[in-house]
């Protein structure tokens, strides 16, 4: 099979590779369709994957066809079957560790996740799957559609820890694939006004279409959406005060620090987006204003017991994601696909690659 591995920074190569040979509870996934994440950026930055160092397979937000199974996964799982269409669950704790125990997965102290120069990632032809981390598609869900399941279950963790209420005044920054699976979640969830902030228009302009009530460019300072001062507008729209809660879906650590500063009396301010990976990358509190407002600033990691709600958001029009795809490339073309996202060229929103040319 031919999969991408990642050698060092901005050092990718698609191999020829065995296919992988399965263990008793595995699949084995023929891939249709992998997602760019922002952290497949990330990695091809700096030439390793999330702290695993290289050479590593790459790729993890990936949906495709079951074409082999393992000797006990009929007996383990048996509703799978032979060309199913699953999605696949990138990050598979231990199952057996205190985090795990005591329900909190996503803080497994020995988790696997899916990449390796034996078992093949999302950007290859064939992938290797413990068969307890793989989800059936719904016959109306396309393969591109799932490829968007992964980080929609991501999302819906962040989301779940918003505590949306009816009539709430809500604030989405980061205008990303994500942040625009979130808009539309929130309005689907009885929210009263939605604010989009970004600083590409284009972006922007795809949250109006999907339901955005107000938009903002916070950037640039030509755009016809700019606004100087985000809080005083919010407070215009809401009866004085700030937002009732606002997701960060972006790792840009001032749009971070912007997000906490917008929340009011009682606000929930989850940081979804990760800034940096370094002790420098800090935001600053204002401890007093924050205590007087009794906000809750709430981090977000991964997507524990979110996948079949992502699944149905995505099979019963929840969640729109067709809108969201600009680009689409064959995987001998993996790096232009990662630099694309990277770069934003071509107003990029989310890229896919497929390795069925």
């Amino acid at each position: 099979m031919k999969t991408s591995i990642l050698y060092g920074p901005r050092d990718v190569k698609v191999e020829d590779k065995p296919i992988p040979k399965l263990t008793l509870s595995d699949v084995l996934v023929k891939v249709k369709v992998c997602g760019v994440c922002g952290s497949d950026v990330a990695n091809y930055r700096r030439g390793s994957a999330d702290g695993t160092p290289p050479p590593v397979a790459i790729g993890h937000e990936f949906v495709g066809e079951i074409v082999e199974l393992g000797d006990q996964v009929s007996q383990k799982r048996p509703e799978l079957k032979l060309g199913d269409r699953i999605v696949v669950e990138p990050y598979q704790p231990c199952g057996t560790c205190w985090s795990c125990m005591n329900a909190m997965p996503n803080l497994c102290a020995r988790p696997r996740g899916i990449g390796g120069t034996d078992d093949g990632g999302g950007f290859s032809e064939y992938c290797r799957v413990n068969s307890r981390f793989v989800h059936r598609l719904s016959d109306n869900v396309s393969y591109e559609e799932g490829a968007f399941v992964e980080p929609l279950a991501c999302a819906l963790y962040g989301l779940r820890k918003m505590r949306i209420a009816p009539g709430d005044f809500c604030v989405v920054i980061g205008p990303g694939p994500i942040g625009l699976m979130m808009l539309q979640y929130i309005k689907a969830s009885g929210a009263g006004k939605i604010l989009l902030i970004g600083t590409r228009d284009y972006r922007i302009e795809v949250g109006q279409h999907l339901g955005a009530d107000y938009v903002m460019n916070t950037s640039d300072g030509s755009s016809k959406y700019y606004v100087k001062d985000p809080l005083l507008q919010i407070k215009q729209w809401n009866r004085g005060r700030g937002a009732d809660a606002v997701i960060i879906a972006t790792g840009n650590a001032s749009a971070n620090e912007l997000g906490i500063n917008l929340g009011g009396p009682r606000s929930r301010i989850v940081l979804f987006g990760g800034a940096g990976y370094g002790p420098e990358d800090a935001v600053k509190v204002k401890l007093w204003e924050g205590t007087l407002m009794d906000r809750e600033i709430i981090f977000s990691w991964l997507g524990p017991y979110t996948f079949s709600a992502a699944i149905e958001a995505i099979r019963d029009g929840l969640v729109k994601v067709k809108p969201l795809i600009t680009h689409i490339y064959p995987l001998d073309k993996i790096i232009a696909a990662i630099e694309t996202a990277e770069s934003r060229s071509g107003n990029a929103i989310k890229v896919l690659v497929k390795p069925e040319s």
